[in-house]
């Protein structure tokens, strides 16, 4: 379902109150000549409840600097966004700006539905601070469709407690993916006469950004440069193989029992480990009541190829039919670079790109443990990928299903692979 905000939450409004005492401190954030009389700019985003508060404070101090401007938004979970915005992009009526991720650039990239910014860009629009190995990922056939806001970042995490109380010690240092599995089936096997019993980690296999690291950790890549698959079947096979025993030994969470929990397994404490993105820390604390959590880097066979790159998921994209291109510019900037907006948001969206929205950092605890793992990631990172082909995000969608239902017992890993091509075939056709 997707949300219209109307009224501000008492809470949002504390939010913007706060963040009025950086408006001093602020960048490019008047605009432009553009923005004088009364204009209405569109946005939407993904996101909860709690990401809607943030934003609309975010909103009320653009607005506050900019009287006669009004910014109409609206929100949704992730699947429900995306049928919205497609629905929107067959009637010429995409928001003015809109929350994008990566695996949908090319889609509206390359048909036309969002405009390039480069005449923006280094103008309206600050990239200047912005590390380079993450651009690739915002860019087709050389031209910037997305400014990212954040980046996303895969880390493994270990409830440190829970780990104490199975009786498992916690690793000290890098781990091969063989070392992992082992260390989740003696988690499972630690704690299977418990009730309930603690299982090592949910089903990795399943999640396609973690295949993507696997492939990139043995110089291959999920999508080729004509647009096929990067990666051929027996691999697609030896991957989702790994989940066989990790599934009779505990290791994995019985997928039966993972449809009983509302909540995140991790966050339940039904599973002790996790390989999900580094921002995530606050969430999983939170759930738990307060457990410490220890992040470390991705398993991998070869250290110094760790496949690991920042990936510009959280991007902010200009509809190409916007009548007001030059206010929709600066408001990206002011979400991308201004300080007290990352201020509201208190990296909830994970560390800014952006040096100058750092500025507005104080990071402390949970903050600082997910700064200081993303400078450690951001220091050896690789380039991100080009975006992927169109398609990609059904072709995702198509692989966690399948895999789901090897967990299940429902197709054999034969099956399932060849399950998987067959679809493929059809979705980036």
């Amino acid at each position: 379902m997707v949300t219209t905000t109307g009224r501000r939450t008492k809470a949002t409004a504390a939010l913007a109150a706060g963040a009025l005492a950086l408006t001093g401190c602020a960048g490019n954030s008047d605009g432009g000549d553009e923005a004088d009389g009364d204009t209405t700019l569109t946005f939407a985003w993904w996101g909860d409840a709690t990401r809607a508060d943030r934003y609309e404070a975010a909103i009320d101090l653009y607005e506050e600097r900019n009287p006669g401007l009004t910014i109409q938004s609206s929100y949704a979970g992730w699947g429900d966004y995306w049928t919205a915005r497609n629905t929107e992009a067959a009637g010429g009526a995409l928001p003015d700006v809109f929350q994008m991720d990566v695996a949908y650039l090319r889609q509206y990239g390359a048909t036309g539905q969002i405009q390039p910014l480069d005449q923006y860009v280094g103008e309206q629009i600050d990239i200047s601070s912005f590390p380079e190995s993450v651009m690739p990922g915002t860019k087709i056939d050389d031209q910037v469709y997305g400014i990212p806001t954040q980046t996303t970042v895969l880390a493994t995490f270990f409830n440190t407690a829970l780990m104490d109380q199975v009786g498992v010690d916690l690793p000290s240092g890098d781990l091969t993916w063989d070392e992992y599995d082992a260390l989740l089936g003696e988690i499972g096997a630690a704690d299977a006469d418990t009730d309930p019993p603690v299982d090592g980690s949910v089903q990795y296999t399943q999640i396609w950004s973690v295949f993507e690291i696997w492939l990139l950790q043995q110089g291959r890549s999920l999508f080729a440069e004509d647009g096929g698959f990067g990666f051929t079947e027996s691999e697609l096979a030896e991957w989702w193989g790994r989940a066989t025993p990790l599934f009779e030994s505990g290791g994995f969470m019985d997928p039966g029992r993972g449809e009983q929990i509302e909540s995140d397994p991790l966050s339940a404490q039904y599973t002790a480990s996790e390989i999900s993105f580094y921002n995530f820390l606050v969430r999983f604390t939170e759930g738990t009541g307060g457990d410490d959590f220890t992040m470390l880097e991705v398993p991998a066979d070869d250290p110094t190829s760790r496949g690991v790159y920042l990936k510009p998921g959280l991007q902010l994209s200009m509809s190409a039919q916007t009548d007001h291109p030059e206010v929709a510019a600066d408001f990206i900037d002011f979400l991308t670079n201004d300080p007290a907006v990352e201020e509201i948001f208190a990296m909830s969206r994970g560390v800014p790109i952006s040096a100058t929205a750092r500025e507005g950092n104080q990071p402390e605890g949970l903050d600082q443990e997910i700064q200081d793992y993303w400078e450690a990631v951001e220091a050896t990172a690789i380039d991100a990928p080009a975006p992927p082909p169109e398609g990609a995000g059904a072709v995702e969608a198509e692989f966690t299903r399948i895999a789901q239902d090897i967990g299940f017992g429902a197709l054999s890993v034969e099956e399932g692979v060849e399950q998987f091509f067959l679809a493929g075939a059809d979705l980036l056709g």
